[in-house]
C-alpha cells in the first residue's frame, strides 16, 4: 500500500529562545531549538527539539523528523517493487527506488550518503 504523496513537505529552522541569568539579569544565555513545520506555512510549527539536548544532535533530529516522509516513501516504494525483482530491474523501476533512498537519506543526514 503506497502512502498518499507529500501535500506539505516538511523543513526546520533554528529558532533558539532566551534565557535571563540568575545572576545578571542583564545576562542572556541562548537555548537551543529547532522547529519543524510545513515549508509553505513555516508559522505552524508542527515540533520542536528538546532544548535539554546539544545543539547538534537537536539538529540532527530535526533533519530526520523533516526527511520521515521521504523515507516512508522510498521504503514503500522499494518494497513494492521488490516482489519482482527482475521485472523491476528491467523497468528501471530498482534504479528510481535508490535515487529516492538516496535523497531520502541526504536529506535525514544533512547531505552524507
Amino acid at each position: 500500500m503506497m502512502t498518499t504523496p507529500i501535500q506539505h513537505p516538511l523543513d526546520y529552522d533554528y529558532d533558539p529562545y532566551f534565557m535571563s541569568d540568575l545572576d545578571n539579569m542583564a545576562i542572556k544565555r541562548e537555548i537551543p531549538c529547532f522547529r519543524i513545520y510545513p515549508q509553505d506555512r513555516p508559522e505552524e510549527f508542527i515540533a520542536q527539539t528538546n532544548e535539554d539536548l546539544p545543539c547538534d544532535v537537536q539538529e540532527a533530529h530535526a533533519r530526520l523528523f523533516t526527511a520521515a516522509p521521504e523515507l516512508l516513501d522510498a521504503l514503500e516504494f522499494f518494497f513494492n517493487i521488490m516482489h519482482d525483482h527482475e521485472c523491476s530491474v528491467r523497468k528501471g523501476y530498482v534504479k528510481h527506488a535508490m535515487d529516492m533512498a538516496r535523497a531520502a537519506i541526504a536529506k535525514a543526514t544533512g547531505g552524507h550518503v
